[in-house]
Protein backbone atom coordinates (compact mmCIF):
# COMPACT_ATOMS: atom_id res chain seq x y z
CA UNK A 1 0.00 0.00 0.00
CA UNK A 2 1.01 3.36 -0.67
CA UNK A 3 0.00 6.87 0.48
CA UNK A 4 0.34 9.97 -1.29
CA UNK A 5 0.81 13.35 0.31
CA UNK A 6 0.01 16.39 -1.51
CA UNK A 7 0.63 20.82 -0.94
CA UNK A 8 0.99 23.02 -3.41
CA UNK A 9 3.67 22.09 -6.06
CA UNK A 10 4.97 19.63 -3.57
CA UNK A 11 3.92 15.27 -2.64
CA UNK A 12 5.29 13.15 -1.02
CA UNK A 13 4.67 8.91 -1.33
CA UNK A 14 5.20 6.23 1.85
CA UNK A 15 4.53 2.79 1.75
CA UNK A 16 2.82 0.68 3.86
CA UNK A 17 6.37 -1.83 4.16
CA UNK A 18 8.69 -0.46 6.62
CA UNK A 19 6.33 3.41 6.59
CA UNK A 20 9.24 4.01 4.02
CA UNK A 21 9.33 7.79 2.29
CA UNK A 22 9.79 6.44 -1.53
CA UNK A 23 9.44 10.18 -2.61
CA UNK A 24 9.19 13.91 -1.62
CA UNK A 25 9.16 16.21 -4.81
CA UNK A 26 9.48 20.10 -3.30
CA UNK A 27 8.70 22.99 -5.44
CA UNK A 28 9.03 20.21 -8.75
CA UNK A 29 11.94 18.53 -7.67
CA UNK A 30 12.51 15.06 -6.06
CA UNK A 31 14.88 15.12 -3.40
CA UNK A 32 14.56 11.26 -2.57
CA UNK A 33 17.15 8.49 -3.94
CA UNK A 34 14.81 6.18 -6.81
CA UNK A 35 15.82 3.03 -5.20
CA UNK A 36 17.96 1.83 -8.54
CA UNK A 37 18.69 -2.13 -7.68
CA UNK A 38 22.19 -1.29 -9.33
CA UNK A 39 22.86 0.84 -6.16
CA UNK A 40 20.80 0.35 -3.76
CA UNK A 41 17.37 -0.36 -3.50
CA UNK A 42 15.98 1.53 -0.88
CA UNK A 43 14.93 5.24 -0.27
CA UNK A 44 14.58 5.96 3.34
CA UNK A 45 13.97 2.73 5.60
CA UNK A 46 13.44 3.46 9.57
CA UNK A 47 16.13 1.67 11.59
CA UNK A 48 14.32 -0.17 14.69
CA UNK A 49 15.20 -1.75 17.47
CA UNK A 50 18.78 -2.16 15.99
CA UNK A 51 21.17 0.39 13.86
CA UNK A 52 24.10 -1.70 11.82
CA UNK A 53 25.36 -4.71 13.46
CA UNK A 54 25.52 -6.43 16.48
CA UNK A 55 29.05 -8.58 17.35
CA UNK A 56 28.60 -11.85 15.44
CA UNK A 57 25.31 -10.66 15.20
CA UNK A 58 24.22 -11.60 18.87
CA UNK A 59 23.48 -9.42 21.96
CA UNK A 60 22.49 -10.22 25.86
CA UNK A 61 19.19 -8.75 26.93
CA UNK A 62 18.17 -9.65 30.36
CA UNK A 63 20.86 -12.26 30.31
CA UNK A 64 19.42 -13.90 27.33
CA UNK A 65 21.33 -14.20 24.08
CA UNK A 66 18.96 -12.97 20.82
CA UNK A 67 19.91 -12.49 17.26
CA UNK A 68 18.79 -8.99 15.97
CA UNK A 69 19.48 -8.58 12.38
CA UNK A 70 21.26 -5.50 10.83
CA UNK A 71 19.27 -2.40 11.23
CA UNK A 72 16.74 -3.75 12.81
CA UNK A 73 12.74 -5.57 11.51
CA UNK A 74 11.03 -2.39 11.64
CA UNK A 75 11.73 -1.97 7.51
CA UNK A 76 11.34 -5.08 6.87
CA UNK A 77 7.55 -5.30 8.44
CA UNK A 78 3.99 -3.73 6.87
CA UNK A 79 3.03 -0.90 9.12
CA UNK A 80 -0.65 0.03 9.23
CA UNK A 81 -1.51 3.11 7.13
CA UNK A 82 -4.34 5.97 7.42
CA UNK A 83 -4.39 9.12 5.77
CA UNK A 84 -5.58 11.94 7.80
CA UNK A 85 -5.88 14.79 5.51
CA UNK A 86 -4.44 16.00 1.90
CA UNK A 87 -0.95 16.28 3.93
CA UNK A 88 -0.68 13.93 7.05
CA UNK A 89 -0.62 10.22 7.38
CA UNK A 90 0.43 8.05 10.35
CA UNK A 91 1.75 4.55 9.94
CA UNK A 92 1.53 2.33 13.15
CA UNK A 93 3.25 -1.36 13.75
CA UNK A 94 3.43 -3.27 17.32
CA UNK A 95 4.79 -6.03 18.91
CA UNK A 96 3.88 -9.89 17.80
CA UNK A 97 4.75 -13.15 18.10
CA UNK A 98 7.95 -13.12 14.99
CA UNK A 99 9.36 -9.83 16.84
CA UNK A 100 9.52 -11.26 19.93
CA UNK A 101 11.65 -13.97 19.15
CA UNK A 102 14.14 -11.78 18.55
CA UNK A 103 13.31 -8.61 20.72
CA UNK A 104 11.57 -9.49 23.88
CA UNK A 105 9.62 -6.07 24.55
CA UNK A 106 6.24 -5.22 23.81
CA UNK A 107 5.78 -2.12 21.74
CA UNK A 108 4.25 0.02 19.71
CA UNK A 109 5.55 2.38 16.81
CA UNK A 110 3.64 5.41 14.96
CA UNK A 111 5.33 7.70 12.44
CA UNK A 112 3.37 10.59 11.27
CA UNK A 113 4.35 12.36 8.11
CA UNK A 114 3.56 15.93 7.36
CA UNK A 115 3.44 17.48 3.81
CA UNK A 116 4.29 21.28 4.84
CA UNK A 117 4.46 24.08 2.37
CA UNK A 118 8.22 24.35 2.88
CA UNK A 119 9.38 21.29 4.32
CA UNK A 120 8.62 17.42 5.16
CA UNK A 121 8.49 16.63 8.74
CA UNK A 122 8.21 13.13 10.06
CA UNK A 123 7.72 12.46 13.41
CA UNK A 124 8.28 9.04 15.44
CA UNK A 125 6.63 7.81 18.83
CA UNK A 126 7.98 5.13 20.29
CA UNK A 127 5.81 3.70 23.45
CA UNK A 128 6.89 0.86 25.97
CA UNK A 129 4.19 -1.63 26.79
CA UNK A 130 6.08 -3.73 28.30
CA UNK A 131 5.89 -4.20 32.07
CA UNK A 132 9.71 -2.71 32.58
CA UNK A 133 12.16 -1.10 31.05
CA UNK A 134 12.90 -0.98 27.19
CA UNK A 135 15.76 -0.58 25.60
CA UNK A 136 16.33 0.22 21.65
CA UNK A 137 18.38 1.82 18.97
CA UNK A 138 16.18 4.19 16.71
CA UNK A 139 17.55 6.00 13.73
CA UNK A 140 16.26 7.19 9.81
CA UNK A 141 18.12 6.79 6.46
CA UNK A 142 17.20 8.66 3.72
CA UNK A 143 19.25 8.68 0.54
CA UNK A 144 18.78 12.25 -1.19
CA UNK A 145 19.67 11.98 -5.01
CA UNK A 146 23.00 14.06 -6.13
CA UNK A 147 22.01 14.85 -9.56
CA UNK A 148 25.66 17.03 -9.52
CA UNK A 149 29.13 15.51 -9.27
CA UNK A 150 29.16 13.95 -6.38
CA UNK A 151 33.18 15.39 -5.50
CA UNK A 152 31.02 18.95 -6.03
CA UNK A 153 28.83 18.59 -3.07
CA UNK A 154 29.40 19.33 0.75
CA UNK A 155 27.71 18.67 3.91
CA UNK A 156 27.40 22.08 6.17
CA UNK A 157 26.68 21.26 9.76
CA UNK A 158 24.67 23.77 11.99
CA UNK A 159 27.68 24.82 13.86
CA UNK A 160 31.24 24.34 14.25
CA UNK A 161 31.96 20.87 15.00
CA UNK A 162 35.50 19.02 15.74
CA UNK A 163 34.61 15.31 15.10
CA UNK A 164 37.31 12.33 14.92
CA UNK A 165 35.25 9.52 13.63
CA UNK A 166 36.14 5.45 14.36
CA UNK A 167 36.60 3.64 11.69
CA UNK A 168 34.54 0.31 10.68
CA UNK A 169 36.51 -3.26 10.89
CA UNK A 170 34.94 -4.34 7.79
CA UNK A 171 35.92 -8.35 8.96
CA UNK A 172 34.23 -7.68 12.38
CA UNK A 173 31.56 -5.06 11.10
CA UNK A 174 32.28 -3.23 14.33
CA UNK A 175 33.59 0.40 15.06
CA UNK A 176 37.16 0.37 16.00
CA UNK A 177 36.78 2.96 19.13
CA UNK A 178 40.71 3.38 19.41
CA UNK A 179 41.10 3.92 15.76
CA UNK A 180 39.99 7.26 14.93
CA UNK A 181 39.89 9.96 11.96
CA UNK A 182 39.65 13.50 11.93
CA UNK A 183 36.87 14.65 9.90
CA UNK A 184 35.85 18.02 11.49
CA UNK A 185 38.29 20.30 13.21
CA UNK A 186 36.44 23.23 14.68
CA UNK A 187 34.80 23.75 11.48
CA UNK A 188 30.95 23.47 9.84
CA UNK A 189 31.62 22.42 5.90
CA UNK A 190 33.09 18.96 4.79
CA UNK A 191 33.25 18.23 1.06
CA UNK A 192 32.08 14.78 -0.19
CA UNK A 193 34.10 12.32 -2.08
CA UNK A 194 33.73 8.85 -2.73
CA UNK A 195 36.64 7.36 -1.04
CA UNK A 196 35.35 9.00 2.02
CA UNK A 197 33.23 5.43 2.58
CA UNK A 198 35.72 3.00 1.09
CA UNK A 199 34.91 1.65 4.36
CA UNK A 200 31.71 1.79 4.76
CA UNK A 201 29.76 4.85 6.64
CA UNK A 202 31.53 7.87 7.92
CA UNK A 203 30.44 8.34 11.15
CA UNK A 204 29.72 11.67 13.27
CA UNK A 205 29.44 10.41 16.87
CA UNK A 206 30.42 13.18 18.82
CA UNK A 207 28.22 15.99 16.96
CA UNK A 208 26.65 18.83 18.30
CA UNK A 209 24.32 20.43 15.44
CA UNK A 210 20.89 19.34 15.02
CA UNK A 211 20.70 20.08 11.74
CA UNK A 212 23.31 19.44 7.95
CA UNK A 213 22.84 20.51 4.44
CA UNK A 214 23.76 18.20 1.47
CA UNK A 215 25.11 21.39 -0.82
CA UNK A 216 26.47 21.59 -4.34
CA UNK A 217 26.26 24.95 -6.19
CA UNK A 218 24.44 26.37 -3.76
CA UNK A 219 21.60 24.24 -3.87
CA UNK A 220 20.35 21.09 -2.21
CA UNK A 221 18.74 19.35 1.27
CA UNK A 222 18.72 20.28 4.51
CA UNK A 223 18.09 17.63 7.42
CA UNK A 224 17.29 19.06 11.06
CA UNK A 225 16.19 16.41 13.63
CA UNK A 226 15.22 16.86 17.88
CA UNK A 227 15.94 13.41 19.97
CA UNK A 228 18.56 11.73 17.83
CA UNK A 229 21.92 12.52 19.42
CA UNK A 230 24.60 11.27 16.28
CA UNK A 231 25.00 11.15 12.45
CA UNK A 232 25.96 8.65 9.64
CA UNK A 233 26.26 9.86 6.48
CA UNK A 234 26.90 6.89 3.46
CA UNK A 235 27.03 6.06 0.19
CA UNK A 236 27.85 2.46 -1.07
CA UNK A 237 31.41 1.73 -0.79
CA UNK A 238 33.50 1.64 -4.53
CA UNK A 239 29.77 2.34 -6.67
CA UNK A 240 29.99 6.00 -7.35
CA UNK A 241 26.05 5.82 -6.61
CA UNK A 242 24.38 9.16 -7.22
CA UNK A 243 22.78 10.09 -3.95
CA UNK A 244 24.32 10.29 -0.30
CA UNK A 245 22.15 9.17 2.78
CA UNK A 246 22.11 11.80 5.93
CA UNK A 247 20.99 9.41 9.14
CA UNK A 248 20.32 10.67 12.15
CA UNK A 249 20.34 8.44 14.88
CA UNK A 250 20.55 6.49 18.59
CA UNK A 251 22.41 4.12 19.07
CA UNK A 252 24.92 2.21 16.28
CA UNK A 253 27.27 -0.42 15.11
CA UNK A 254 29.07 -2.08 18.12
CA UNK A 255 32.19 -0.75 18.99
CA UNK A 256 35.12 -3.38 19.08
CA UNK A 257 35.32 -2.47 22.87
CA UNK A 258 31.50 -2.79 23.67
CA UNK A 259 30.20 -5.39 26.12
CA UNK A 260 27.84 -6.94 24.02
CA UNK A 261 25.15 -6.54 26.59
CA UNK A 262 22.36 -4.47 24.64
CA UNK A 263 21.62 -1.68 27.63
CA UNK A 264 25.53 -0.63 27.47
CA UNK A 265 25.26 -0.36 23.62
CA UNK A 266 26.48 3.64 22.99
CA UNK A 267 23.14 6.05 22.41
CA UNK A 268 20.85 3.43 23.25
CA UNK A 269 17.43 4.46 24.42
CA UNK A 270 15.55 2.88 27.57
CA UNK A 271 11.95 3.74 28.29
CA UNK A 272 9.78 2.93 31.53
CA UNK A 273 7.05 1.06 31.54
CA UNK A 274 4.04 2.81 29.86
CA UNK A 275 6.65 5.81 28.20
CA UNK A 276 6.73 6.92 24.64
CA UNK A 277 9.73 8.77 23.54
CA UNK A 278 9.43 11.54 20.73
CA UNK A 279 11.21 11.80 17.51
CA UNK A 280 11.69 13.99 14.46
CA UNK A 281 13.23 14.43 10.99
CA UNK A 282 12.87 17.49 8.53
CA UNK A 283 13.69 17.65 4.99
CA UNK A 284 13.29 20.80 3.11
CA UNK A 285 14.66 21.73 0.01
CA UNK A 286 17.20 24.93 0.12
Amino acid sequence: MEIILKNGSSSAKIISKGAELKSYIADGKELMWCADEKYWGKTSPFLFPMIGNLRNGKTLINGKEYAISKHGFARDNEFEAEKLSENTAVFSFSANDETLKSYPFDFKIAITYTLNENNLEITYNVTNNSDGYMPYCIGGHPAFACDKPFDSYKLVFEQNETVNSPVMNLETRMWGDNDRVGRLADSREFPLEYSLFDNDCVYFDTIKSKSCSLISENEGVKVSWTGFETLGVWTPDHKNAPFVCIEPWCGCDDYDTDSGIFTEKRGIQITRAGETKNYSIKIERI
